[in-house]
């Protein structure tokens, strides 16, 4: 006689979890008063609808000050299927049903800056993807939410990871997706700003969260079901010859990762991502990524390697912290000394990567800032910054992508001493100096810099019609603000209220512009008025402030230490204000 053994059922997600799983997704700077959740109607978003709602609900009971207070919930409709008009109307209808603000919005194809629809059997998740995202980001920011909720969990993280393997990642980039993090810049193709995926400087402010990250697929379904809660499977999640993803979620649920074992030829690009996925499952070193044990001691694995890139980001923090010397604004100067205390070769790689992503003219948060991640940037960086004496290893000021321009320096006091390209004679190191690096904006390309005059894209721009439309606005509606982000790296302020009548009157009737133009090595923004009937033009402001309205506030050091590298005076106008944006934290 055999007995029969029903294996457990997987428990629902209760109240108090998943309490601790949503305040463990809090973005550093908190709640928003609204949250956005991306709701599709599948199983996962429904849940994490659901449960939101719920926690919201148990929140004001204890105080009436709660964050977030509201929800608003966003629907994407692709057009990818005959169901997807079905699908849109049951979101909105269960959203509503729950007493919670939704949004529908139809991806419009073809129409700029859209691409065309994919066509029926046509890979459409990266075109899908990018285009979902655009939208559900412009539906937050018009409702006035900063948080986007996503309804990930553990086992899309065992994906991701595998995904990230296939395309050859490192062991920190098979950690997977993080529970928070900011929503960034996005991408603009060649500095067009009309891009799908474009965020701007908004994305500074907007935040993903994941609060379902450690939650099995099977507790997602076991908590609809126990909550009677209604949802709709969607099919193309399931066709492995479709992309990579459905590729690897068909062989997980077969224990394995042998391509053999999906019994379909797969297209070529597939193909070749199932045999990277070997060579990169083969260079883990931390842990051992084998489907032949389930997905439960997958998702164990991966959060291994997640749990590594948080340690290994607050190390940088802290190298970070420690290691930075007052510099320019928008460069960051670190001396060979506070380097060479940095040994983890995981921490080192993070660091240089971080320092990129915070000088760089690319979008913050695009994989360009970060040099694309190539191995062989990284290495070359690594490789000078950590050799002692630079200048007696004859190593000259380099790029090796992302836009950084990395300079050998003697640091002393109260100067800095660079050794450039052209010196025929390195600087000589006196005593109470100390060798280091400086990272700063790379120069535009000889060809881009020599366009229009010498005013190429994107370092001169004119911004005289944008002021122009504000002002002639201006009586009917006060209080007008223009802001204007310059290389991705600065945030102009225009108070249009306050421009002084002269520059009113010259841009208005006599021709004259206003531009933004770079000064100094490090490309700093200055405001420059051209008047027309003069045939001059004169800085109107070039100092950078420190308000609040700065996202990234920099050190009071730096700020203080920001004259002593250039002799151009500084000018102050009260209708304009200039603010660094970018962040040096790995959120």
């Amino acid at each position: 006689m055999t007995l029969a053994f029903r294996q457990p059922r997987s428990p629902a997600i209760s109240r108090d979890e998943f309490a601790r799983l949503f305040r463990g997704a809090s973005p550093s700077v908190g709640w928003s008063k609204k949250i956005a959740v991306a709701y599709s109607g599948g199983s996962d978003s429904t849940c994490l609808l659901f449960l939101i709602h719920r926690y919201l609900q148990d929140l004001r009971k204890e105080t009436a000050k709660s964050r977030p207070s509201s929800i608003l919930s966003v629907t994407v409709n692709h057009g990818f299927q005959a169901s997807s008009d079905d699908m849109a109307k049951h979101c909105e209808k269960y959203a509503k049903s729950l007493g919670i603000e939704h949004i529908t919005s139809e991806i419009p194809w073809s129409r700029p800056p859209f691409p065309e629809k994919p066509r029926p059997g046509e890979a459409f998740e990266g075109i899908g993807r990018q285009a979902r995202y655009h939208l559900l980001f412009q539906a937050m920011k018009q409702a006035g939410a900063e948080v986007l909720a996503l309804g990930h969990h553990g086992d899309d993280q065992v994906e991701t990871s595998l995904i990230r393997l296939s395309k050859g990642t490192t062991e920190l980039g098979a950690g997977g997706m993080r529970k928070v993090r900011r929503w960034g810049m996005g991408v603009n193709n060649n500095g067009d700003e009309n891009t799908v995926g474009w965020a701007g400087v908004e994305g500074m402010t907007s935040w993903m969260v994941r609060p379902l990250l450690e939650v099995s697929k099977e507790r997602i379904l076991a908590t609809c079901e126990e909550n009677n809660l209604e949802y709709i499977d969607d099919s193309t999640n399931f066709q492995p010859e479709l992309t990579i993803r459905n590729a690897i979620r068909h062989l997980l649920s077969k224990n394995t990762l042998d391509p053999q074992s999906i019994g379909l030829e797969l297209p070529p690009d597939i193909a070749r991502s199932m045999e990277q996925l070997q060579i990169g499952l083969s260079s883990l070193r931390s842990v051992d990524l084998d489907p032949s044990e389930g997905l439960e001691q997958l998702r164990s694995s991966v959060n291994v390697l997640n749990e590594q890139v948080e340690d290994i980001e607050t190390l940088v923090d802290s190298c970070l912290n420690r290691c930075h010397l007052p510099s320019p604004p928008s460069t960051y100067l670190v001396s060979y000394r506070g380097l060479s205390t940095i040994q983890n070769p995981l921490v080192k790689r993070a660091v240089v990567l971080r320092i990129m992503r915070y000088v760089s003219f690319h979008a913050w948060g695009s994989l360009r800032s970060d040099a694309d991640r190539r191995r062989k940037s990284v290495e070359q960086v690594l490789k000078n910054l950590w050799t002692p004496d630079p200048f007696a290893a004859k190593i000259t000021p380099f790029v090796a992508g992302g836009g950084v321009w990395w300079i050998p320096a003697v640091i002393g006091p109260k100067e800095l001493k660079l050794s450039f390209h052209w010196s025929n004679k390195a600087p000589t190191v006196e005593p109470g100096e100390t060798i280091g690096w400086i990272a700063c904006r790379q120069p535009p390309l000889k060809r881009t810099w020599m366009e229009d005059g010498g005013r190429g894209k994107p370092l001169w721009v004119d911004i005289t019609d944008e002021v122009v439309a504000k002002l002639r606005t201006k009586h009917e509606s006060r209080g007008q603000k223009l802001a204007v982000l310059w290389d991705c790296r600065f945030l102009l302020h225009f108070d249009i209220d306050k421009i002084p009548p002269a520059v009113v009157r010259g841009v208005l009737d006599e021709g004259d512009r206003l531009m933004v133009h770079p000064q100094t090595r490090w490309y700093l923004p200055v405001v420059m008025h051209s008047q027309a009937k003069l045939g001059v033009e004169r800085i109107v402001h070039n100092t950078l402030s420190t308000s609040n309205q700065g996202l990234v506030p920099l050190d009071r050091d730096t700020i203080a230490s920001w004259r002593s590298y250039t002799t151009i005076e500084a000018v102050t106008s009260r209708w304009i204000e200039i603010t660094w944006v970018r962040s040096l934290s790995g959120l």
